[in-house]
Order: C-alpha cells, then structure tokens, then sequence
C-alpha cells in the first residue's frame, strides 16, 4: 500500500509537470506571437503587414507564417514581408530575453532592408531608432554608385557611421586592408 501511494504521488507530479510543460509553452508562444505583432505593424506602420502566427509542430517546435486578416495564410510572402516578419519575431524574442534574464544584447543586421523599395527604407531605419534595443545594421542603401547619399542620411533621426577602406588598398595582398569611421 505504501509503493502505490508513493507510485501515486510521484505519477501525480508527474502529470503537473507535463501539463506545467505545456502550459508555459502556450503562454510563451502567445506572448511571442503578441510581441511579434506588435513590431510587425511598427515595421510596416503604412503597409500591409499581415499577421504573425506561431504555428506549433511535432516535438514542441513551432513555425512562423503569416495571415491575412480574414485567416487566410499568405502562403507566398514578398522579400519585404519575409523581411519584416522574421524582424518582429527577432525583436520580440529579444524583449522577452530581456525580461526573463534582464540581460540585453545588441542585435546586428546585415544588408537588412535589401528587399525593401527605396520608399520603404527611410521609414524602416527611424522605426529601428524608436526601438529600445542596440541594432547595428551594416548596409550600403545610402550609396549609389560610390556617393554618399547624405541628404538621406540627415533625415534620420539614429546615429549613422560610414566605414570605408582608407586609401593604399591593393587589391591582391589582403594585409593592406584598413577601413576607416
């Protein structure tokens, strides 16, 4: 009688832990999925943006996909949408990061906005500047055939640091790399 009982307690906190298991994973997924939204329409404040939804698979996986408002999947995102959707995702696991260990950490794109239309990208960066997050973002969208587009660039409202190989570059000896800020 003893044995069952202990068998019976330890099956019980056993059942907990597996319905404790699932239930954090629904709440973190939600909150994920909120969070992700809520960036995705900051992203794309005057384009469509869809809906960021976190599709559970096997094996406690899940996958991103985005819907329309009326349910339907958009089942082939353009470049920007893809862009976006990934972006809000990024950002929102980094607030949760940050809330659950109070660490912080910078996030670094490269070539972020290279499926965005020219209309898009000045947008994009003051929405990235209003975040509350350490991005670095290395991209060559304020060059246009080797100029400086600095009108551009005096219309954001972030810091911008132009890196470019100081002069003595010869192409076939790697040693005489410098870049200058």
């Amino acid at each position: 009688r003893i044995y069952k009982k202990v068998y019976d307690a330890f099956e019980r906190i056993h059942k907990a832990f597996i319905g404790a298991k699932e239930q954090n994973l629904t709440l973190f997924l939600s909150s994920l999925e909120e969070r992700a939204n809520g960036y995705l329409s900051r992203l794309n404040a005057n384009d469509f943006h869809g809906i960021v939804r976190l599709v559970r698979t096997a094996e406690d996986s899940a996958t991103i996909k985005l819907y329309s408002s009326n349910g339907s999947e958009i089942r082939k995102p353009s470049g920007s949408q893809q862009t976006t959707m990934y972006m809000s995702v990024l950002f929102a696991i980094s607030d949760l990061t940050t809330l659950k260990r109070e660490e912080d950490y910078p996030l670094i794109f490269d070539a972020a906005t290279s499926s965005f239309g020219d209309s898009k990208e000045q947008e994009f960066y003051n929405v990235i500047d209003g975040l509350d997050k350490q991005c670095i973002i290395v991209t060559k969208d304020f060059m246009t055939k080797g100029v400086v587009r600095t009108r551009d660039i005096e219309k954001l409202s972030c810091p911008v640091y132009r890196i470019k190989k100081a002069d003595g570059f010869d192409k076939s000896d790697m040693a005489t790399i410098r870049t200058t800020v």
